[in-house]
């Protein structure tokens, strides 16, 4: 019956000692191979990028210190990871350090696969850890860095530094499409706000409200799907909200902005009266809804009776807001008028009739005037929104002028006539600006002052001149007596002149909407006048 085999619990324990050394010395040339590995796999990236516009400097720089931590980490986990029980060490290292198989045959008697007396295996487990003791670990298993995978990696991130620094025409393209992503991002986000605003705006038909929210919706949809797709083009979002434009524009009234600017006139000429202050308030501030319901109060029964005296006064504020309304709405001019025909009469039910219909008439006015400056804006919004995708992106907003039509020059027009709302035009305040001097004149002499003619009459007032053969009540200007002359003149400097022009301008530019391809040129025309 054989003796057992001795226990070999040192020659185990130093079995394992010199594993983990191997895995530390493998880590050592796995790991600077792996960096190699991710470091060239990014240079085809980069190269690429070169060519397409794929990434940037930035993103390129992280993605290739990305791929050389992920080849490190590959390289550590194939060292570790990799099983590697002791009879396998032990046949490595009777290999690597030449013990001629004195490991493995220590291994293979003391597991009992390999029958040998008690004796005999006290011997070979002697000789075979007398041998081991003799090896220099760390002469037979350094714990260096590959030079070669040194300087490999050496190299390879040179040449990536290199192609990392010089200019890449791609970078251009690249950074006009992270623009026009985020310009497009913020023009989602407007118009989400927007569209809340008109699904909560009182003042819009069903229809109007559907035709809104509907091409607001588009334009969203276009622009969220652009997005989506990893390629934002401003023309492609140009384009979306372009068509957005375009169906909104349907709904545009132009008769609207008129009867708001007679509104406007209506409640200038009655505030100087306590009977229309309240009327006259709501209309300045856009609360036509409540300016209305003060008229319509006129027309019930409940309240103190007015006085006539009291009567007539409203009657004249009623008529002069009738004039002021006759060119832009004329069915609300011809109620007013009714009522102080009534009113003057002393017909009273006459006269409530006739306010009752005027305050129904402007109640729709004020609706017509809020759904058309809702439309405004939502047109406004959606043209900035273009405009500023368009500039992020190099592209044009706007339809491109056609050929052979001119620029505006800052003095002419495209028609060849004087611009209007500049100098050589008409004067916001009224009167004639002259034209003065100006950079166009090729002259470095100063600036002159621009006269604006005013005139007053005896009690203060100022007097429209009017036209050169107009009439007045059938008067002819050429057969009415003269004024007295004025003493003094009225000049103000050119700067301030245009100063005024300029920022009517921009508020009208920032708050209004031009169509299609226009602001441009009102920017250009007034940046050529620039003192």
């Amino acid at each position: 019956m054989p003796t057992p085999p001795p226990p070999i619990p040192n020659l185990l324990s130093r079995l394992r000692r010199w594993g983990l050394r191997l895995r530390l010395a493998e880590s050592l040339v796995c790991g600077p191979w792996g960096a190699v590995a991710g470091l060239g796999s990014a240079l085809p990236l980069a190269a690429a990028a070169r060519v397409w516009p794929l990434l940037t400097v930035r993103d390129l720089t992280a993605l290739a210190g990305l791929l050389t931590l992920a080849g490190v980490a590959v390289g550590l986990a194939v060292v570790w990871l990799r099983p590697r029980p002791l009879p396998r060490l032990a046949r490595i290292f009777d290999r690597r350090f030449g013990l001629a198989e004195r490991l493995t045959t220590a291994l293979e008697i003391g597991a009992g696969r390999l029958p040998a007396t008690s004796s005999m295996a006290r011997a070979q487990l002697a000789d075979t850890l007398d041998a081991a003791a003799a090896v220099d670990l760390r002469a037979v298993l350094p714990l260096r860095a590959s030079r070669r995978a040194l300087l490999a990696l050496g190299a390879l991130a040179a040449v990536l530094a290199l192609s990392l620094w010089l200019p890449n025409p791609q970078e251009d393209t690249l950074a006009q499409r992270a623009a026009v992503r985020a310009a497009a991002e913020r023009q989602i986000a407007e118009l989400e706000a927007t569209r809340e605003q008109v699904a909560q705006d009182e003042g819009l038909t069903e229809a109007d409200r559907q035709a809104l929210l509907e091409a607001l919706d588009e334009a969203t949809a276009a622009l969220e799907e652009s997005l989506d797709q990893r390629r934002a083009t401003p023309e492609e979002a140009v384009a979306a909200l372009s068509e957005a434009e375009r169906a909104l524009v349907q709904l545009q009234d132009p008769g609207a902005s008129g009867v708001q600017a007679g509104l406007e006139r209506a409640a200038g000429e009655m505030a100087d009266s306590e009977l229309t202050r309240d009327i006259a308030e709501a209309l300045a501030r856009g609360d036509y809804g409540a300016a209305a319901r003060a008229l319509a109060a006129y027309g019930g029964t409940q309240g103190e009776p007015l006085t006539r005296e009291q009567e007539l006064d409203l009657a004249r504020q009623l008529a002069e807001a009738a004039e002021a309304l006759a060119e832009s709405d004329s069915d609300l001019a011809q109620q007013l008028a009714q009522a102080v025909d009534a009113i003057e009469r002393g017909d009273v039910a006459e006269a409530r009739r006739a306010i009752g219909e005027a305050a129904q008439r402007m109640d729709q006015a004020g609706e017509d005037v809020q759904r058309q400056q809702t439309v405004e804006r939502t047109l406004a919004q959606l043209q900035e929104g273009r405009e500023q995708i368009a500039q992020a992106g190099g592209a044009e907003a706007g339809s491109a002028q056609p050929p052979g039509q001119g620029q505006a020059d800052g003095r002419t027009g495209q028609d060849g006539g004087q611009a209007g709302g500049a100098p050589g035009g008409q004067a916001p305040g009224g009167g004639v600006v002259s034209p003065g001097h100006h950079e166009d004149a090729g002259t470095s002499a100063p600036y002159d002052e621009v006269y604006v003619p005013d005139r007053f009459d005896e009690g203060g007032a100022g007097v429209d001149l009017g036209r050169e053969g107009a009439e007045d009540d059938g008067v002819p200007v050429d057969d009415a007596p003269l004024p007295i002359p004025q003493g003094g003149q009225a000049n103000v400097p050119y700067r301030e002149v245009y100063a005024d022009y300029a920022a009517q301008a921009g508020a009208a530019l920032e708050g209004s909407y031009v169509p299609l391809g226009m602001k441009q040129y009102v920017r250009d025309y007034f940046s050529s006048l620039e003192p």
